[in-house]
């Protein structure tokens, strides 16, 4: 590269020019640049300023307001240097009770201590300023006597010590509130704690003195319902066999005894009918309604006038050895094939053995009660679990009756049983005993009477009748639903399937409709059960209502 010095002196002026000119446009490019700069920052300056102005408004404004809420919630603040001493805010005045105007000072602050708390507070004040290390808070309460009234106030503390900077020496900062109201209304709170705690406890007390006595109660009731059951079961088995057996001999004495007879039988009436009270107004104060079983659930009145079926197969259960020959030989004069046992346990294991058309069972037996033993066959399944089953029991109860009834028996007799009343059970069990399986009719009795009772006599046909179509119709909705695979259907026709069958007792229908729902959509999920609990409840309607509502009036 050629140097400038050896280029001839007109080409060295030239660069030298060019050069020149470079340098005057950069400075010129320069001078403007910083011509920009400097108003950028001339506009940055008036616009800090307007900042600061705005701020200072807003600081000022901000402190109005604070120091305003401060007075409000009876709320100040204190502030302390150590060459400079302390400062209290405006809002002093007011927790102090100081008149208006009048400036409240850390001086006048000490001198409305109370006398109880001046030395304490004094010396936790030396302390803190002794031992407590900076940047932590301690808390402190004390009272006060205010000015204006000599009303004793309680104030709350909060005081921290900040360390010494560079910038700024070591000062304290404080807060004080007015805890007067708080301090009363906690006592109030724990006042009614301590209330509910200890009724909490007495109503503990006396639940655990409810619970002991309703369990001797029960203790006592349970054993009182045990001695009442043997007392009639013993009672009345033999009243039972004397009856029987006078009934028996009715038809073999000479005419001339037959009034002798006749006393017999009536004394022997007397006597059943002064038990039967006896025992019931024994059980009175249990406050269940009572009434004397007088005839079986009955089957439909033209079936009442027919004769027994040719030699009628016929199971009797009974322990005591008078009343088993005494109903054997009733039966016997019926046109009946009976064979018999001594408890229900061989019951039980003779109808699963052989068939027959009728069991006489007596609920109070050995091994195997009456109750238990209808519940057996029941669960054996097949023909045999149908057979028709007529309790024989030493009580007159109606709830011993429907307890009966639910366990799975067709009909209940009282002791002691007639001829004429046990020939009506038996035509009434063999015509319409085997017709639905044992639990397709299932119905609250309670229930069903109180639907009706609660009617005037007028309306109660109506309502059996109206009942009855609910169920047809309501029942058919729902089997629609199943065949046309419609949850929502369904769901509205259980619905109201539901409601007319609770409002007669009808649980049968109920609980077999809530089975197949839980089950759908599972495979095995048949609405057959279902199908068979409302034809058998709508069957079952006229007779629990000749029983249950035309029989109790």
């Amino acid at each position: 590269m050629t140097k400038l010095e050896d280029l001839p002196a007109e080409q060295r002026a030239e660069v030298l020019s060019l050069r020149l000119q470079r340098t005057e446009r950069a400075l010129h490019t320069a001078e403007h640049a910083l011509e920009e700069r400097m108003r950028q920052l001339s506009r940055a300056n008036q616009d800090l300023s307007l900042r600061e102005q705005d701020l200072a408004r807003k600081l000022e404004i901000e402190s109005s307001l604070l120091l305003g809420a401060l007075s409000t919630a009876q709320m100040a603040t204190a502030y302390g240097e150590r060459d400079r001493g302390f400062t209290v805010s405006e809002s002093s005045a007011s927790i102090l009770g100081l008149p208006d105007g009048e400036e409240a000072t850390l001086a006048k602050l000490v001198a409305a201590l109370h006398p109880l708390d001046r030395t304490k507070i004094m010396l936790q004040g030396m302390e803190f300023f002794r031992e407590m290390p900076a940047g932590v808070t301690r808390k402190y309460e004390h009272r006060i006597i205010r000015q204006d009234n000599g009303e004793i106030r309680w104030l709350s503390w909060a005081i921290k010590r900040e360390a010494s900077t560079p910038d700024r020496p070591s000062h304290v900062v404080a807060t004080v509130r007015d805890i007067t109201e708080e301090r009363h209304n906690a006592r109030r709170v724990k006042a009614l704690q301590l209330r509910a705690e200890r009724r909490l406890a007495e109503m503990t007390r006396l639940q655990s003195q409810l619970a002991e006595a309703k369990e001797r109660v029960d203790k006592s009731l349970a054993a009182r319902d045990r001695f009442i059951s043997e007392m009639a079961h013993a009672i009345r088995t033999p009243l039972a066999a004397l009856s029987g057996a006078l009934e028996l001999v009715r038809h073999n004495v000479p005419d001339q005894a037959r009034d002798d007879l006749a006393v017999a039988r009536d004394a022997s009436d007397q006597l059943a009918e002064v038990a039967s009270k006896l025992i019931e107004e024994a059980a009175l104060d249990e406050e269940i309604q009572f009434r004397t079983i007088r005839k079986t659930v009955p089957a439909p009145s033209a079936g009442l006038d027919a004769s027994l079926p040719e030699n009628p197969r016929v199971l009797v259960a009974e322990d005591t050895e008078s009343n088993r020959y005494v109903i054997e030989r009733m039966l016997v004069e019926l046109g009946c094939e009976v064979e018999t046992v001594d408890n229900g346990a061989a019951a039980v294991e003779a109808v699963r053995r052989e068939d027959f058309d009728l069991v006489l069972m007596d609920v109070m037996m050995p091994i195997m009660n009456g109750e238990q033993a209808t519940q057996a066959i029941r669960a054996l399944g097949g023909p045999a679990a149908r057979t028709p089953i007529i309790g024989v029991t030493a009580h007159s109860l109606q709830s011993e009756r429907e307890r009966l009834l639910s366990s799975g028996m067709t009909a209940c007799l009282a002791k002691p049983v007639r001829r004429e009343t046990l020939e009506t059970a038996i035509r009434t069990a063999l015509i319409s005993g085997r017709d639905v399986g044992r639990d397709a009719a299932r119905f609250d009795h309670d229930l069903f009477r109180r639907a009706f009772m609660d009617l005037p006599k007028a309306y109660r046909g109506r309502m059996r009748e109206a009942a009855k179509k609910d169920i047809t119709r309501y029942s058919a909705d729902v089997l629609a639903a199943v065949e046309a695979d419609s949850d929502e259907a369904l769901s509205k026709a259980a619905h109201s399937l539901t409601g007319v069958s609770l409002n007669i007792g009808a649980v049968g229908i109920v609980e077999e409709l809530a089975e197949y729902r839980e089950k759908r959509p599972a495979p095995d999920a048949s609405i057959e059960s279902f199908r068979q609990a409302v034809a058998a409840c709508l069957l079952a309607v006229d007779d629990l209502y000749d029983a249950l509502v035309e029989g109790d009036q």
